[in-house]
């Protein structure tokens, strides 16, 4: 039995984190014990199988005396993390650390020190390392014993830095959990488009990296019945205003942002005709495949893992990064609307499916000795 600490952000919705929660429902309980350690708390932290554990950070705890114990440690200059993962590496008897994204460096300082080995899941490409350091992620490449790129493009970067052993694990879904209540021509009624429109839906932040500046240029030069939406966190940012302001003027009523969805994510993801891949980079993306599962043909630029997945009869891939491109092979699925079998776009996901890819990670935990 192999005891490993997953180490994540907060067991959000965000794809690295739905896949991880995938993988703890789906573990096999005979051979891998998982603990969790959470930097936040995430909605999916209690949907956990009730024999998983987890961990927060002292400072996001609910009890006053780990808050109050945290502030006694850095009064004493320890640091609250390096102490609190100590404490469960050894009350735990933990075999080794799986950290599940590069965006978490300070812990494998950590872990160097205390002499824990380290699988790490790469889900990110080169825009995020940005966000960390020149030497964090130097130790990231260098200490982990295992890596793990989501896609053939991560992996591709990973080997660019000399870590020619990277293993392969696509992102993956639960098809059984992507479901709807509602009928689709109910909910895109609702939504406030007529059974004429051909509605174009678009999942995840309100961000640049997802492209949504590209939302103005695209109208100018879609059919009229084009309607969108865009399902996920508003990051209310100057961008964001810009792009709102400038379709609310231009375009009235073409483009709905509905948000974050919970209970009706599925809905309206079904009730769109086809999805939109805006991105300026992403992995593998875990929306795409949710789209599929669902039957949804499939349109964007090439930004990372797309590329792997989408073939002729599930969608296009635009290379050029020209929103006219781009227009061009939204208007060719609309007008070749038939030549997008459904049933064919929803058999191509079963290559990712939860069962299959969790079956090669189990194969990659056993190989830490």
């Amino acid at each position: 039995m192999k005891r490993i600490l997953f180490i994540t952000q907060n067991l959000g919705r965000g794809g690295s984190e739905m896949l991880l929660w995938y993988s703890l429902n789906h573990l096999n309980k005979n051979k891998f014990t998982p603990i969790i350690f959470c930097k936040e708390k995430g909605e999916l932290i209690d949907a956990l199988p009730t024999q998983v554990k987890y961990f927060l950070p002292y400072k996001k705890s609910r009890k006053f005396f780990q808050k109050a114990f945290r502030a006694i440690l850095k009064c004493f200059r320890i640091n609250p993390l390096e102490y609190q993962l100590k404490r469960i590496q050894e009350r735990n008897n933990i075999d080794f650390w799986y950290v599940n994204t590069i965006i978490i460096p300070e812990v494998y300082e950590i872990a160097q020190k205390l002499g824990v080995k380290i699988i790490t899941h790469v889900h990110e490409l080169t825009i995020a390392y940005n966000f960390i350091t020149y030497s964090d992620l130097k130790r990231i490449i260098n200490y982990s014993s295992i890596l793990i790129g989501c896609s053939e493009a991560v992996c591709n970067k990973i080997r660019d830095m000399g870590r020619t052993d990277v293993k392969l694990l696509y992102g993956f879904v639960d098809t059984d959990k992507i479901t709807y209540t509602k009928l689709a021509q109910e909910v895109k009624a609702a939504t406030g488009f007529s059974s004429d429109d051909f509605v174009w839906a678009i999942s995840g932040k309100t961000s640049l990296i997802k492209g949504i500046d590209f939302l103005v240029a695209l109208l100018e030069v879609v059919p009229q019945n084009f309607k969108f939406i865009w399902i996920g966190g508003d990051e209310f940012t100057g961008l964001y205003y810009y792009t709102e302001k400038s379709l609310q003027t231009k375009f009235p009523g073409r483009v709905k942002f509905l948000g974050i969805q919970r209970d009706e994510y599925y809905n309206y993801l079904n009730s769109a005709d086809a999805f939109l891949l805006l991105s300026r980079e992403d992995s593998f993306p875990l929306v795409m495949l949710e789209a599929a599962t669902l039957g949804k043909p499939i349109v964007g630029f090439n930004s990372g893992g797309i590329s792997e997945f989408i073939k002729p009869d599930t969608g296009r891939v635009i290379n050029s990064w020209r929103i006219e491109d781009l227009a061009d092979s939204m208007k060719e699925i609309e007008s070749n609307f038939s030549a997008f079998k459904k049933e064919e776009i929803k058999r191509q996901v079963l290559n990712y499916e939860v069962k299959k890819q969790v079956a090669i990670l189990e194969d990659i935990l056993d190989e830490m000795p």
